[in-house]
C-alpha cells in the first residue's frame, strides 16, 4: 500500500511540476496517464484479492459459529 500512495504522489507532484513549469505536453501527459491507468489497475487488483479475503474469513467465521454451538449443545 505504501507503494501505491508514494507512486501516487510522485505522479502529482510531476504533474504539478510540468504543469507550473511549462504546460503539460504530449510526452507529460503520456507519462502521468500511464501512471494513472497502472495505479487504477493495481487498485482493482488490490480489491479483488481483499474480496476474496474476505469471503473466506466470512466462511471460516461460519464454520468456527458452527463448530461453537455443537460445542455447547453437547454440554
Amino acid at each position: 500500500m505504501a507503494i501505491r500512495l508514494y507512486l501516487s504522489a510522485l505522479t502529482f507532484v510531476f504533474l504539478l511540476l510540468a504543469w507550473f513549469g511549462r504546460g503539460v505536453g504530449v510526452l507529460e501527459a503520456l507519462v502521468v496517464t500511464s501512471a494513472l491507468v497502472y495505479l487504477i489497475l493495481d487498485a482493482r487488483e488490490h480489491l479483488r484479492l481483499v474480496e476474496n479475503d474476505v469471503a473466506l474469513l466470512q466462511q471460516l467465521e461460519a464454520k468456527v459459529s458452527v463448530l461453537m454451538r455443537t460445542n455447547d449443545h453437547n454440554r
